[in-house]
């Protein structure tokens, strides 16, 4: 392993190599120093020993990724680089690109007038892992000279107190032993005055602070410490150190450059318009509201009247899917208006089916229609739902961002099948059947969750990305608990689906014992679907003669107490004779 010192401006070279000297010393790793300049990019790094450094001159259309290769050629386990004020927007785009791309520590420093390693340094501490790997660095460097600073709000007497004890706690967490260092409270309302207070009262010759991403870094080093107090033979220099990412993330990004070496990704022009054909879609408006209204109307009728070609027919007038492609978009972006006005459309377009639903099953009690086999099925969500839904997200996702393939959006939307599950719980809510309306509701947040979670993942592996600046965690945030939602259902999905296939065989079962005693051999038994709402089964038996009412009867009545609901049957006689032998 080594750390590596990117030396922009040559001035500025013997004070970043002391620095990076002190640096190397304290992780025990070789230095290797890269002098970058702007120009057409060298193919080789040419290393050469100068004063027992490694140091290389090079040049680079793309400055950050001339660092990011170099310092995977080296091992490198620390990248450090300084910024100034005066840095061009190419300079600090570099810093920015090397604060995201790279998975090893980065440490950008500003460089004061004064020494950094005469003098004392200084490292606020707030807990997390920047900067406990911030502290124990700066512990290794100045040992005794190493102050741990924790800022606790003055709101009691014992406030100093508190302080010492998360202090204490941070630094122990940083493997970092309490009395090698010097740690200090400071009592004040607002973290970044207290540094300063804290900063006027002593001379540091350096400051560390632990960073997520660039924007904290140029707020954190422009913004906390007062000019002044960086001019001078004992101005400040202030470093941010941003730690190394954890294997998940490297995992992540060496993921999704083989994606995007093995899989097609979208232009700027395909994004453009996704993006575009998504947020106009994904609004509630009165167009939306209308064909929620028209395909819960269809399918509710087609539902009563027991036909599935209506069904159908309804899932391509409803617009529900694509606030549902909306609401993966965002989660990849990170974008959280686009998160909001998709998720307002599905909620407002299933609140108006629901109602559509509840309207036309009171029509249906009134006049005494029974509960179809269209409805019965659509009660019984199973394991099968949960796959259908999350391949449909992703199909009708990847159509999408594929304008030659959008006449496929259709057979997707019939896939989904999402207005027949609401416009089933609505019915059977208004007409009583509340086990069915719950299957049908569950199978409806079925779909929504696995289709945006479907819709989330080929987004992302079609290469679309959110600005890391931009990207909140909220939608990570949201995507675990929508992940870990799709992994709960899983269980009571399994258990339905294990019950359609256990179902016939423990019937099979009952049948065989009940049949042995009118001499019938139950050679099959399986489900055939509903009709006016109660389960259909049709048994294959093998008999000597025909079975009469009455023995079917028995088996049915037998067969009821042991299910504990209503049954039909249908029985399949094969009339089997043995003959004996002659002899």
């Amino acid at each position: 392993m080594s750390v590596l010192v990117v030396v922009r401006s040559e001035p500025l070279r013997d004070r970043l190599v002391e620095l990076g000297l002190a640096v190397a010393g304290a992780k025990e790793e070789e230095l290797y120093v890269l002098h970058l300049s702007d120009g057409p990019s060298m193919p080789k790094v040419e290393w050469a020993e100068v004063d027992g450094l490694h140091e290389a001159w090079v040049k680079a259309a793309n400055a950050a990724r001339m660092v990011e290769k170099v310092a995977e050629e080296i091992k490198s386990s620390l990248v450090m680089v300084n910024d100034d004020v005066n840095h061009t927007p190419q300079q600090q785009r570099m810093i920015g690109e090397l604060m995201e791309r790279l998975d090893c520590e980065v440490f950008v420093i500003r460089l004061g007038e004064g020494s950094m390693l005469n003098e004392k340094v200084l490292v606020p501490c707030a807990g997390g892992r920047h900067s406990k790997v911030a502290l124990r660095l700066a512990a290794k460097i100045a040992g005794k000279n190493c102050t741990a600073l924790f800022v606790e709000p003055h709101v009691d007497e014992v406030s100093e107190s508190v302080g010492f004890s998360h202090l204490h706690r941070y630094v122990r967490r940083a493997g970092v032993n309490v009395e090698d260092i010097r740690c200090h409270v400071e009592l004040e309302d607002d973290p970044f005055k207290g540094i300063r207070n804290e900063l006027e009262k002593t001379n540091y010759g350096l400051m560390v602070i632990g960073a997520t991403g660039h924007s904290t870094v140029r707020r954190k080093l422009f913004g906390t410490v007062p000019e002044r107090l960086m001019r001078g033979v004992s101005g400040l220099s202030v470093g941010v150190l941003r730690a190394a990412r954890p294997m998940r993330h490297r995992f992540l990004h060496q993921f999704e450059r083989l994606l995007h070496l093995n899989v097609p990704q979208l232009n700027r022009d395909e994004r453009v318009a996704l993006f575009d054909q998504v947020e106009r879609a994904s609004r509630w408006s009165f167009d939306f509201a209308v064909l929620m209204v028209l395909a819960t109307s269809i399918a509710a009728l087609g539902l009563l009247a027991d036909s599935g070609a209506v069904v159908i027919g309804a899932m391509l007038v409803a617009p529900l899917m694509m606030p549902l492609l909306g609401g993966g978009l965002s989660l990849v972006q990170g974008n959280w208006p686009l998160w909001k006005r998709s998720q307002k459309a599905v909620f407002l377009g299933f609140l108006s089916a629901l109602g559509i639903g509840v309207l036309i099953g009171f029509i249906a009690r009134f006049l005494g229609m029974p509960l179809t086999s269209e409805l019965a099925a659509r009660g019984e969500p199973s394991t099968l739902d949960l796959g259908v839904a999350f391949i449909s997200g992703i199909a009708a996702s990847y159509c999408l961002a594929r304008p030659k393939l959008s006449g496929a959006l259709a057979g997707v939307a019939i896939a989904a099948a999402l207005v027949p599950p609401i416009a089933t719980t609505g019915i059977c809510l208004a007409v009583g059947e509340f086990d069915v309306a719950q299957g049908a509701a569950l199978l409806f947040g079925t779909n929504v969750v696995a289709i945006v979670l479907g819709a989330a993942v080929n987004f992302f592996i079609a290469g679309v990305r959110g600005r890391k600046s931009a990207s909140g965690v909220w939608a990570q945030r949201f995507f675990i608990m929508f992940a870990l939602i799709m992994a709960g259902l899983v269980v009571p999905l399994s258990s339905a689906l294990i019950g359609r296939i256990a179902g016939p065989e423990q019937v099979e079962k009952v049948l065989q014992l009940e049949g042995e005693k009118y001499g019938m051999d139950i050679k099959r038994v399986q489900r055939a679907g509903y009709m006016n709402g109660v389960q259909v089964l049709e048994i294959t038996v093998e008999s000597p003669v025909p079975i009469s009412t009455v023995t079917l009867k028995k088996l049915k009545q037998r067969l009821q107490e042991d299910l504990k609901e209503d049954v039909i049957l249908k029985v399949r006689t094969i009339l089997v004779n043995t003959l004996g032998s002659d002899k």
